[in-house]
């Protein structure tokens, strides 16, 4: 019977560690050292990362652009000043009247070959196969193999890629949902949704990625018709474990903004993955990191977790002790899976 050690990944992300290569590599190099604790040598490993662990990378080598910034908005501005004549160039050779996705776009390679070269690496050093979290990206031109990138179009999405122990790229994976209010207003572009459902084999077990918002059973608002539930449409695909990297930007116990009356830790219960999977025939486990991060005026919080449908109940396998946004928050969350 197939036996899969689960990693839920739960950094505590600074700005210091998105400085530059070295910086993001020894964090992540980190993590997996504190994964490798768990690790038995003839048990093969599925990480999962949370989502946007590479957005910040637009901001690599440009932190000191940004000292005095109080807000992530003027620290963009303030990169934007220093960029103006890129940004402008890069609009006009994508024919866009976005800042946004320009900005997106001029840094797209650098995102790329950082993220992608040092989850390759790592992969390859722990043996692992590695979800590496998500980045606001383009799709590249020189195909998902390459650490060089060219931007395949002007459309920036929210990205994942899962590596196997080879380093190799082995899925991409595009968010479907745009959370209201965070992403639809940072000109994103919603991923395909058959590539979302395409399974990929992990140790021959069929697996799929549903970046956060992508495994909710219900929208956040009523005026989102274009609304996708994901992990039914997997469940019938025959996906047996569901990876959700996640980044939640409310407050985890304080009132959710879209309904008042419940706190997102209620919310994300009732509304969320967890709430699901007692109507599954095929989905077992859903790995959900959460980031940990407070920089400038942006935030995100909540407990990391692992799911489990059991004698066909739904039941948290094994959670993270979360406390707060803090260094001393930062956890590994770990479940032995046979099926």
């Amino acid at each position: 019977m197939p036996v899969l050690d689960m990693f839920a990944v739960q950094p505590y992300m600074d700005l210091s560690d998105y400085a530059n290569v070295s910086t993001f590599y020894h964090k992540m190099d980190l993590l997996l050292q504190k994964v490798s604790v768990f690790r038995q040598d003839d048990v093969p490993a599925l990480v999962v990362f949370p989502e946007d662990l590479a957005t910040f990378l637009v901001l690599a080598d440009s932190l000191h652009l940004i000292e005095g910034t109080k807000t992530m908005s003027q620290a963009f501005s303030r990169i934007g000043q220093k960029l103006w004549p890129s940004l402008l160039g890069t609009m006009f050779r994508y024919q866009t009247l976005s800042l946004r996705q320009a900005f997106f776009l001029l840094n797209a390679p650098k995102v790329w070959r950082i993220w992608h070269t040092t989850m390759r690496e790592l992969a390859r050093q722990y043996h692992t196969y590695i979800v590496a979290g998500s980045a606001l990206l383009p799709m590249n031109a020189y195909g998902e193999q390459s650490a060089r990138f060219h931007p395949a179009s002007k459309n920036i999405f929210n990205l994942s890629m899962t590596l196997n122990p080879l380093g190799e790229v082995i899925h991409i994976t595009r968010k479907v949902n745009l959370v209201p209010t965070q992403e639809d207003v940072l000109d994103l572009s919603p991923g395909p949704l058959t590539e979302a459902l395409e399974p990929v084999l992990i140790e021959g077990i069929p697996c799929a990625t549903a970046i956060c918002y992508d495994g909710f059973r219900i929208p956040h608002t009523n005026s989102e018709p274009q609304f996708t539930s994901l992990l039914p449409l997997m469940d019938q695909e025959g996906v047996r474990i569901i990876a959700q990297p996640s980044a939640n930007p409310w407050w985890w116990t304080e009132p959710w903004p879209f309904n008042p009356q419940m706190t997102r830790q209620q919310q994300w219960t009732k509304e969320g993955a967890f709430s699901l999977l007692e109507t599954f025939e095929n989905i077992s486990v859903i790995i959900n990191p959460q980031m940990l991060f407070r920089a400038l005026d942006i935030h995100f919080d909540g407990p990391s977790a692992i799911y489990g449908r059991v004698d066909g109940r739904a039941q948290i396998l094994a959670q993270s002790s979360f406390v707060a946004p803090e260094p001393s928050s930062e956890d590994i969350v770990h479940f032995r899976w046979q099926d």
